[in-house]
């Protein structure tokens, strides 16, 4: 049985049908359109589009049923879905296929476990893409929309109220440049499908602010050697419960204290002595520690497996020498010493979480919280301290950067973007000579000269350090 329609008013022939709907509080016009062909986002065919013209004065509605008309045949025509979809919609969609790539992703690098990558869309299309561009339609996108959404999204969180920002502290009022490069990116690739799956013939351009600057992605900030001293000398008298609160009335300093506190300085020598990321460190166990003796120079190292569950995979990171008293420390430290036991690890034996309070708190009182351009230092400053010390060590170089950044766990470019201040290594000779691949030459002549001293070693290795 037939749709009945009151008050029909037929167009083209009966492909436009304008109509009252029964029962209605208002004679609104609503109209049903047919062209043959027309199909929808998955390519299946339909009959028709029935949809409200929102109009109670007839020419009007005829008006904009005929727009409506020549739009759907044009669509048609050039095989493009009919029908209208949301960004809500079509993100929905694009999410089920982008999530499977990369959980497939994850796990062909070996990976189990909590995806980072899935999280971080999960969290950003929740509260900020969804949000703001969800209701509108493709097809009504405009250049003006995709630029507010990025002032939109700088202004979003001092627009919060105050217990919608404790609730997430971990926000930034203002986000970084890096956090909109991934916003950027991730918004284009949206789009381009959706382009490339015809719903609309509009491409934007997706450019945040800084983009436009020209504004470099802001390096973490570093210390000095002379910043370094300062702090060294300051967690000495820290973990001993003599650092400067310590010594406010009413203070109450236990071993519990003591011991996270001595953890943390731990923590910090083993990641200025590897140029581990701080993810990569806490997932530590006894059983990824190995023990070794250079060749050329005979010094004791620790060589150290990174978990495969890491932000690049398994890799052996080469500590420097004094990394191996550090390891020292900590077993002691500890009493967790079984292959299996975290390296980094609460009095119960439980893994570490992390310093996030007590770090800040530590360097504020060190007085190394901030750098000159009034950047806030975190744990990952050490991984540059790391980069920067072994540079001024062996030379700014292409062995070097090879060395140094596989190590690390990161490209070459990345190092040099992230990792490098300029002018850290300031030794004349560096520029008129390359003494650091001098170095790195002796050493592998040394590897092939070095028969006796590896007879040496192995058995100093069966004797223990």
């Amino acid at each position: 049985m037939g749709q009945r329609f009151n008050n029909r008013v037929e167009l083209k022939g009966g492909e436009i049908i304008l109509f009252n709907r029964e029962g209605a509080k208002k004679p609104i016009w609503h109209m049903r359109i047919h062209i043959r062909g027309m199909r929808d986002i998955d390519g299946k065919t339909f009959s028709h589009v029935q949809e409200t013209t929102g109009e109670l004065d007839l020419d009007e509605a005829k008006r904009i049923a005929l727009d409506r008309y020549e739009d759907l045949k044009l669509r048609t025509k050039h095989k493009q879905p009919a029908k209208s979809i949301t960004f809500a919609a079509y993100y929905e969609r694009w999410w089920t296929e982008r999530e499977q790539q990369l959980r497939e992703t994850w796990k062909n690098k070996g990976r189990t476990g909590k995806n980072a990558r899935i999280t971080w869309y999960m969290m950003q299309s929740k509260r900020y893409w969804l949000p703001y561009f969800g209701q509108h339609k493709f097809e009504d996108m405009t250049q003006s929309l995709v630029l507010g959404y990025w002032k939109w999204r700088m202004l979003y969180w001092s627009t919060r109220d105050e217990k919608e920002r404790r609730r997430f502290g971990n926000h930034a009022l203002t986000p970084s440049k890096k956090t909109l490069d991934m916003e950027q990116a991730a918004l284009r690739e949206v789009f381009k499908e959706a382009l490339s799956e015809q719903l609309t013939s509009f491409q934007p351009v997706i450019e945040h602010p800084f983009s436009r600057k020209g504004i470099p992605a802001k390096r973490r900030p570093s210390l000095d050697p002379a910043e370094l001293k300062t702090l060294h000398e300051y967690m000495d008298l820290w973990v001993r419960g003599e650092g400067k609160n310590d010594k406010i009335p009413g203070a109450r300093i236990n071993s519990r204290h003591l011991y996270q506190r001595k953890l943390l300085q731990l923590y910090l020598q083993w990641i200025e002595g590897t140029g581990m990321r701080t993810g990569e460190v806490l997932l530590l166990k006894h059983a990824d520690i190995g023990r070794a003796f250079t060749e050329l120079y005979e010094a004791r190292i620790l060589k150290i497996s990174v978990s495969s569950q890491t932000k690049t995979g398994a890799r052996t990171v080469i500590s420097n020498p004094a990394v191996v008293s550090t390891y020292v420390e900590l077993q002691k430290l500890t009493g967790h010493t079984k292959p299996e036991d975290w390296l980094f690890c609460n009095p119960d034996g439980k893994k570490c979480t992390g310093f996030f309070k007590t770090l800040p708190q530590m360097l504020e009182e060190a007085g190394v919280a901030k750098d000159a351009h009034g950047d806030k230092r975190t744990a990952y400053s050490f991984r540059h301290v790391y980069a920067e010390g072994r540079f001024a060590a062996i030379g700014f170089n292409p062995i070097a950067l090879d060395l140094i950044a596989t190590n690390m766990g990161t490209g070459r470019q990345s190092l040099e973007n992230h990792y490098i201040r300029r002018g850290i290594i300031t030794d004349p000779d560096a520029l008129i000579a390359n003494h650091g691949l001098q170095y790195a030459w002796d050493g592998l002549k040394g590897q092939e000269e070095g028969e006796a001293k590896r007879k040496e070693i192995e058995r100093r290795e069966k004797r223990g350090f």
